[in-house]
């Protein structure tokens, strides 16, 4: 096993569980990419993990105590993923990186198909030690790749889709909730639904009431739009992703439901439509993924929520979710402001929400915590 000296100082962040160390505060680096123990100038062993010096985190901490990166390893690390999701049902997310002790590895699960990404060179450079122990933890009827994400490219690694385990059906049928959605999964977004907003899309629907008027922008395959539907509510779909729509389509006809749908560009979509709306979404996709991206794209959010307010009903709700780290709560709060004050609305804090427990927040590791949604309610005097 390779050796790295943590530079004096840095090892607090080992000793709290923080997994990632960068370049300027490893002291003494091993020549060649591998599995590495973390140590102090004294010793100490701090933490195993992978060593990578072409990454952009050089070394992720897997484990906290000495021992290998091995089929027992990964085996403990799937079943204890598996335990914390007892009970959630056939859909969920079943391994989230850093929170679950498996740096650069998502899983999603949808029934007996798992869908995975592998984000970073240390995880990839595993994957012969890691997948069958996660394919003997779960026992999928089949495994599909989607490592086609901008992390990955950022590491320098090829993209890599297709089918790596037993049978995927072309088309995955995915339920939640008694809404199913056909989805293709070589023309899917991400890996191929987004189960982080399961509990919004229960929370909306569970706030409109038939009649109403609802605008689901930033829709994908419309599971915000379909449960509006389904209360009787009028509801508009928009998404520049025509494949997407199509899957809304196909899901809202099997459902009985009607759906109307935009295809185009969230803003200029917004301009062009007249209200009111009860309920007015915003989901859009991750806009800041380095930091010195989040000031342009803040602007564009007020933009967005500018148009978003000028079609809002008296009394109507408008969510705002981000799916990025670098976007805080704060910063949707600032964006909100911003836009009341363009439009000379006030607004109500009704609530905010994060992703649920199949996404787990780590306390340890911040960037653990990515969606954030917030509930504005037009509250005029």
């Amino acid at each position: 096993m390779l050796r790295l000296v943590v530079r004096p100082g840095k090892e607090r962040k080992l000793k709290n569980f923080y997994p990632n160390l960068y370049r300027d505060e490893i002291l003494e680096a091993p020549g060649e990419a591998g599995v590495a123990e973390a140590v102090t100038e004294d010793g100490e062993v701090l933490a195993v993990g992978y060593f990578d010096p072409h990454s952009r985190v050089p070394f992720r901490a897997y484990r906290f105590d000495r021992g290998p990166l091995d089929r027992r390893f990964f085996l403990g690390r799937f079943q204890r993923a598996l335990r914390k999701r007892e009970g959630l049902g056939p859909n969920h997310r079943l391994v989230h990186g850093e929170a679950d002790g498996l740096p650069g590895l998502v899983v999603d699960r949808f029934g007996g198909v798992l869908v995975l990404q592998v984000r970073t060179r240390g995880m990839e450079a595993l994957r012969e030690v890691w997948l069958p122990p996660l394919l003997e933890a779960v026992n999928p009827q089949g495994v599909y790749e989607r490592s086609d994400v901008e992390a990955r490219r950022q590491e320098g690694l090829p993209e890599r889709v297709g089918v790596v385990f037993g049978e995927v059906p072309e088309v995955l049928e995915v339920e939640e909730d008694g809404l199913t959605f056909p989805i293709p999964l070589a023309l899917a977004q991400k890996t191929g639904f987004y189960l982080d907003q399961r509990e919004n899309r229960r929370l909306l629907e569970a706030m409109v009431r038939p009649g109403e008027r609802v605008l689901d922008v930033f829709s994908y395959v419309g599971g915000f739009a379909l449960r509006a539907a389904r209360k009787g509510a009028y509801a508009l779909a928009v998404d520049k992703d025509l494949e997407a729509l199509a899957v809304l389509d196909r899901a809202a006809l099997r459902a009985g439901l009607r759906v109307d749908i935009r295809q185009g560009e969230a803003l200029a979509v917004l301009k062009g439509l007249e209200g009111p709306f009860h309920h007015v979404l915003l989901d859009p996709p991750t806009l800041v993924k380095r930091p010195e991206e989040l000031p342009p794209m803040k602007r564009h959010l007020v933009d967005l929520v500018r148009e978003g307010l000028r079609l809002l009903a008296p009394g109507g709700y408008l969510w705002l979710s981000a799916c990025s780290y670098y976007l805080k709560v704060e910063d949707l709060l600032e964006v909100a402001r911003r836009a009341a004050a363009d439009r000379g609305a006030r607004l109500r804090v009704h609530a905010l929400t994060h992703q649920p427990q199949d996404h787990p927040w780590s306390l340890h590791v911040p960037e653990s915590l990515y969606l954030k949604t917030l509930i504005l309610q037009e509250d005029a005097l």
